[in-house]
């Protein structure tokens, strides 16, 4: 029959069936022993243990172990058997013979079974003597034995740390006789300080695997925080994070750009101070309000950079913490100043639908007369005597009534998309027709016109009733600007390359610098209230667009206008 023996030595302190390395006279005379025998250091070997241990190499710390105890025990075989890892009834077994037995390294894995000498010692968590070997009635030849090996007598001490259960280290057929309480207290030595060495790789390693998980998760977060940063930074908007002192905790580069800064020499400074030069938070900032109430909020604002003004829309956020605090606030300004532009546009553009549904339903109505009393007019004024009185009130009904035909022609063009009639055109000629339309107004207001006609330029595909409408346009507005003398106005084309340029210049008074980027806006007159419609620029930009072209003007005040008109000539 095995003999069991509790793993816990007389007046030796051990935690409750973790094997204690025994302290008495016996144990110390059997390790001399072995050491006198073996010619090994056990302390030495407790040396290597720990060593290998702390390494994390598992092979080496099971390899130095079995051959170790197999030696020093002076035991033809030994094997070191460890539960698995989940603990799921399945153990694995690695043993090693001596040299003279020619045994060599076996690894394998078996499942536990109830009934063998093993299973005792790992429940009683005790030492197990079997000096009957494989005729104990619990001797189970799979989990006992060593493969072909004839067991004659064996000795398990279990691993134990911390109260766990790791396995047990076996030393078979002794040598010089039966297994004594020497053997195991000797083997008690061996088997604390495997136990420990085998903890200890284990820990290791499972330190190895954590800490590349939090290399690997470092680098996914430093991965993150990059992606996050390069996003934070290159938002259209500019976007900030301030505590409750106005602190600057966080700004992206589109905010820092405009003051010529990193971001980092903004950090820890006053918002109010950094971003806006004041001594004082921002007097229409609501900043605030969210820090006290939690609330977002929404405001416009106008800034000007030099002659320039820009609307931004500021929103604010609150930053909690994980007691529902708010401790930060995240504002975002945005530049809508495009986009006010774009909706005014739009509104225009609903303005104009209108007008057009109103010009389409009226035009025929009051074309009708217009007709009736253009024809009329002239009539008049060829039945009147050349010297009559009658001659000038005739020419100005004719003149009114013209004027009238083309603000319901403009109308029309702006609100709805009319066909052009496209054919080989000379603008020269375009010119001379324009101004025949308005040589009248030239002569009673005593302009000096010149016209300066390049007689090289070649033909254009164009509409000829639609460039002549540009030129009136302009001539029209040159005559209204005049307001000295000598009042002048000076035409000029010219071919450049594939171009064609014509220029309208007038010494009239000139448009503010202001307003020169709206002049060609639908309904934006520079004229006195009812001398204008706001629409002849308008529609002279859209021909010359459509006919693939570009209109420009420059403009001083008190020096006067010059309108630049370029087409392609193919």
């Amino acid at each position: 029959m095995a003999d069991f023996t509790p793993s816990t030595a007389p007046n030796t302190p051990a935690e409750p069936n973790t094997p204690a390395a025994p302290n008495t006279p016996a144990a110390q005379e059997a390790i001399s022993r072995l050491n006198l025998e073996t010619g090994v250091s056990l302390a030495n070997f407790q040396l290597e243990l720990a060593r290998l241990g702390f390494k994390g190499d598992t092979e080496g710390v099971q390899a130095r172990l079995v051959r170790g105890a197999c030696w020093m025990m002076d035991c033809e075989a030994a094997a070191l058997v460890l539960l698995n890892e989940p603990q799921d009834g399945w153990i694995v077994t690695k043993s090693v013979g001596s040299e003279a037995s020619n045994t060599g390294w076996v690894y394998q894995v078996t499942p536990l079974p109830d009934h063998s000498l093993l299973a005792d010692c790992l429940r009683g968590g005790g030492f197990l003597i079997a000096n009957d070997g494989s005729r104990d009635p619990s001797f189970d030849p799979a989990c006992d034995g060593l493969g072909d090996l004839s067991v004659h007598n064996l000795l398990y001490a279990p691993l134990v740390v911390d109260g766990q259960v790791l396995g047990a280290i076996k030393v078979l057929n002794k040598r010089s006789g039966a297994f004594q309480a020497s053997d195991q207290d000797a083997l008690a030595v061996i088997a604390a300080q495997a136990a420990l060495a085998i903890s200890t790789t284990r820990l290791i390693q499972q330190l190895k695997l954590t800490n590349a998980d939090l290399v690997a998760g470092r680098w996914e977060l430093l991965g993150s925080r990059n992606t996050l940063r390069a996003l934070f930074d290159h938002l259209p908007a500019a976007l900030y994070t301030i505590d409750t002192d106005y602190r600057l905790v966080a700004v992206n580069r589109t905010r820092t750009q405009r003051l010529g800064q990193p971001p980092r020499a903004l950090i820890g400074t006053l918002c109010y101070q950094a971003l806006f030069s004041r001594t004082e938070p921002c007097p229409e900032c609501r900043v605030r309000e969210t820090l006290d109430t939690g609330r977002t909020t929404q405001r416009n604002e106008r800034r000007y950079a030099g002659d320039d003004v820009f609307e931004w829309e500021i929103n604010t956020y609150p930053i909690r913490d994980d007691n529902d605090r708010i401790i930060q606030a995240v504002l975002i300004e945005q530049d809508v100043t495009e986009r006010r532009r774009l909706e005014a546009i739009l509104t225009q553009s609903e303005k104009l639908a209108a007008i057009g549904q109103l010009a389409a339903g009226v035009a025929h109505e009051i074309n009708n007369p217009l007709t009736a009393i253009i024809a009329n007019a002239q009539i008049l004024h060829r039945e009147l005597p050349p010297n009559s009185d009658l001659q000038e009130s005739v020419d100005l009904i004719a003149r009114a009534g013209a004027r009238a035909t083309q603000v319901v022609r403009n109308l029309l063009d702006f609100a709805r998309k009319e066909e052009y009639h496209l054919g080989v055109t000379d603008p020269n000629e375009t010119i001379e027709r324009a101004l025949e339309l308005v040589q009248h107004e030239i002569l009673s207001r005593g302009v000096h016109l010149e016209f300066d006609p390049d007689p090289n330029l070649p033909p254009i595909l164009a509409s000829q009733d639609h460039l002549q409408s540009v030129w009136l346009n302009l001539l029209l507005n040159a005559i209204d600007s005049l307001d000295k003398t000598p009042a002048e106005i000076h035409i000029t084309t010219l071919r450049v390359g594939d171009e064609i340029h014509v220029k309208v210049a007038d010494n009239g008074k000139g448009i503010p610098s202001d307003r020169l980027t709206r002049i060609f806006e639908p309904f934006y007159t520079t004229k006195a209230a009812g001398r204008g419609t706001g629409l002849g620029l308008s529609v002279s930009h859209r021909i010359i667009r459509q006919h693939g072209g570009r209109i420009g003007v420059e403009s001083q005040l008190g020096v006067g206008s010059t309108f630049t008109i370029v087409l392609p000539t193919s």
